[in-house]
């Protein structure tokens, strides 16, 4: 028991309390540049271009001062499942369009991962207004998507803590023995079942409070953009461009 090492648990949309210059730019810019180089590397995802986004991430890593205890630990059967996936795409010669494919989806996980270090959710959900504000010309419904968006967001902290409360029972409930692949996939469903059924309840609780203080207009917040923004937004410029050019 004591050799066991203590897995550490994904963490998301929490940020990591360090005063870096990527903390004080703004959530509007980043989740733009996210989305840019996120579309530029999906329709050119050559190996320059997951080089590119590679160094990027390096760069945003330690200039935001991410430690490594952030990084959730990887069960094993996450790499179960990539070898046996390179190991068919070898037989069949997509050895390399499989790995860069694999490549492409971390580097994309974690430059959203990075995001939620990087911001806190406050801010993410005073940036929506902002980023949507373009749509209002076109008469979308964009103060009903805005208040989805943010109370989606609000939530999300709600439905990890009750994930926890449901894994921490099953944990003081104990297990004999070495349970079957039912049992465990049971239990799977069981926990699945319990964290819907009470964020259904919380979001029924939370529609009818919204149903009796009535419609509210969406306050837009003016940016707050600073030499940090410019920087990240030349950058990210810069690093579409070139993966264009030499994809």
């Amino acid at each position: 028991m004591g050799g066991a090492r203590r897995r550490r648990p994904v963490i998301l949309l929490r940020p990591v309390p360090r005063p870096s210059p990527l903390h004080r730019v703004w959530a509007g810019t980043k989740i733009l540049a996210v989305a840019a180089l996120s579309v530029v590397v999906s329709f050119h995802p050559s190996w320059a271009g997951i080089g590119m986004i590679a160094v990027v991430l390096a760069v945003a890593v330690a200039v935001a001062r991410i430690p490594r205890g952030v990084v959730p630990s990887i069960p094993w059967w996450v790499y179960a499942i990539a070898v046996v996936g390179a190991v068919l795409n070898a037989s069949g010669g997509g050895l390399d369009a499989y790995a860069r494919t694999v490549l492409l989806g971390v580097a994309l996980l974690v430059l959203m991962a990075l995001v939620g270090w990087t911001t806190r959710l406050s801010e993410l959900v005073d940036a929506l207004p902002v980023l949507f504000a373009p749509l209002r010309r076109m008469r979308l419904p964009v103060d009903e998507w805005v208040t989805t968006c943010a109370l989606a967001l609000r939530m999300l902290p709600t439905i990890r803590g009750e994930l926890r409360m449901v894994f921490a029972a099953r944990r003081l409930r104990g297990r004999v023995g070495v349970p079957s692949a039912r049992e465990s996939w049971r239990e799977i469903v069981d926990s699945v079942g319990a964290v819907a059924s009470v964020s259904m309840r919380q979001a029924q609780d939370l529609g009818e409070a919204l149903s009796v203080r009535g419609p509210r207009p969406t306050a837009t917040a003016r940016p707050r953009v600073g030499v940090g923004d410019v920087v990240v937004a030349v950058v990210v410029a810069a690093v579409c461009v070139a993966m264009w050019l030499y994809a």
